[in-house]
């Protein structure tokens, strides 16, 4: 059996936004349907996304939550960053020459790298 991090439980207020966002401009698979919720499946991985949809307010910078990263080959990172300058996402920051760093519309930062 393999163990390890499996998925990222974060939440949104806004599930269909989120989901657009991640399909759309990112390139994840919707991994499999479930109520009030979205699981994304991660490039090249069996990792899950899973975003909760909740009315309440939170605070993306709140409980140490720095960044999490998402790993494409060198080909999908060219095009998936390609996809984030058309869809108008602001960089705002990068590592060298093979990772940027954007924010989504849940204000979590996500790192995309292809090193």
């Amino acid at each position: 059996m393999n163990r390890g991090l499996r998925h990222l439980a974060l939440k949104t207020r806004d599930l269909p936004t989120t989901e657009r966002f991640y399909v759309d401009i990112l390139g994840l698979k919707r991994a499999f349907p479930h109520d009030g919720m979205i699981f994304l499946e991660t490039p090249g991985g069996q990792d899950l996304l899973n975003f909760v949809g909740t009315r309440a307010r939170f605070d993306p910078d709140a409980g140490g939550f720095d960044h999490f990263g998402l790993h494409f080959s060198r080909a999908d990172w060219t095009k998936v960053c390609a996809r984030v300058k058309e869809a108008g996402v602001r960089v705002h920051g990068r590592r060298g020459s093979t990772a940027i760093y954007i924010e989504d519309p849940n204000g979590y930062t996500v790192e995309l790298y292809c090193d």
